[in-house]
């Protein structure tokens, strides 16, 4: 009799147990879990692109061909034109009813400004068979007729009719050779003496090519 009323109240401590805990078990912290949710809001979303596969089956990034890619950059800057020799000569020397003009504003400009901007933009010009044996003869002339010349430095181009040559020599040397330099060929001659820091000579002198030499006559163009 007694081992009945002990499991009779066994089971009814256990029934009661376990509707206590239905009854009372605490929510879940739904305070976490909508904290978590609003954090991964904040997360961006990175639209991922597909990767190209090759026959190994390795991933490997996607290939793009640029050896056709022209930049902004490049359709942007203009073509650089190549001078003509013949419209090189028409900036110092101009035709009129058969009569030839040299640009008084041309060679101004040449005199005042650094020999060596005009030295780079005449290399620059297309070639011409004319400027080059100018400046063959020049050079030769050069060479063999200034002989008792010590030149020191020597700068010079041809471009078409136009010659410029700067020259830089030593006191001693012979100034009655200097002034021949213009009778390389036929030429109107434009000749510019100074003198340098250390007291060496120097010569800037431009030579355009004519028919006529003593026939000169200057423009205010």
């Amino acid at each position: 009799m007694k081992h009945k009323v002990l499991i009779t109240i066994s089971v009814i401590a256990v029934s009661f147990a376990i509707i206590f805990t239905l009854h009372y078990s605490p929510e879940p912290n739904l305070s976490v879990q909508q904290s978590a949710i609003e954090s991964n809001k904040n997360i961006p979303v990175i639209d991922m692109k597909p990767i190209q596969t090759l026959s190994t089956g390795k991933n490997v990034l996607p290939i793009t061909d640029k050896s056709n890619s022209t930049t902004q950059e490049q359709l942007d800057k203009p073509e650089q034109q190549v001078l003509t020799a013949e419209v090189f000569s028409d900036e110092f020397v101009s035709t009129e009813n058969g009569k030839e003009f040299v640009s008084k504003k041309a060679l101004d400009d040449v005199f005042k400004n650094d020999t060596s901007l005009l030295l780079q933009r005449m290399s620059d010009i297309e070639y011409s068979e004319v400027a080059q044996i100018r400046k063959d003869k020049l050079n030769e002339f050069i060479i063999n007729e200034l002989k008792d010349v010590t030149i020191l430095q020597q700068d010079l181009e041809c471009a078409g009719k136009v010659c410029a040559i700067e020259l830089t020599y030593t006191q001693s040397s012979n100034q009655a050779s200097i002034d021949t330099l213009s009778s390389f060929s036929k030429n109107y001659s434009f000749q510019q003496f100074t003198e340098t820091e250390s007291g060496d000579k120097k010569l800037k002198a431009l030579y355009i090519a004519t028919d006529n030499p003593s026939g000169l006559s200057l423009s205010d163009s």
